[in-house]
């Protein structure tokens, strides 16, 4: 959350630079990252909404995976290989997706297909 205002900051701070035409819009966009049209975007939302418009508007579940919920991913697959990542994530009740979960069994070598080779 602090890293978000904190962005929320800079970005009115960029804008504010715009309105007083101290930067230009190509400017503006190489020093927050985005494209010239991302920041007519923000231009734009900050002039009808204020600094409130400058919020991150991305939707989606953007919840990342806790230390304790891949080990526990994880502890489900040893305990038994057959189990799928749809599974498993209902087994834990995540609230993330099947995908999420399958990327852990990947990233340790669990996943179905290297379980296969592990035991070629």
């Amino acid at each position: 959350m602090a890293m978000e205002l904190e962005s929320m900051v800079v970005r009115e701070k960029v804008i504010k630079g715009l309105l007083t035409r101290r930067l230009k819009f190509s400017e503006a966009a190489r020093e927050l990252g985005v494209t010239p049209r991302t920041i007519y975007n923000y231009f734009q939302r900050f002039i009808e909404h204020g600094s409130e418009g400058l919020k991150d508007r991305r939707k989606g579940n953007h919840r990342k995976l806790t230390d304790a919920e891949e080990a526990a991913i994880i502890a489900y697959k040893l305990a038994r290989p057959q189990r799928s990542a749809r599974l498993i994530r209902s087994l834990l009740g995540l609230k993330v997706s099947e995908e999420a979960v399958r990327l852990v069994l990947v990233k340790h070598g669990l996943n179905r297909r290297a379980l296969n080779y592990q035991a070629n």
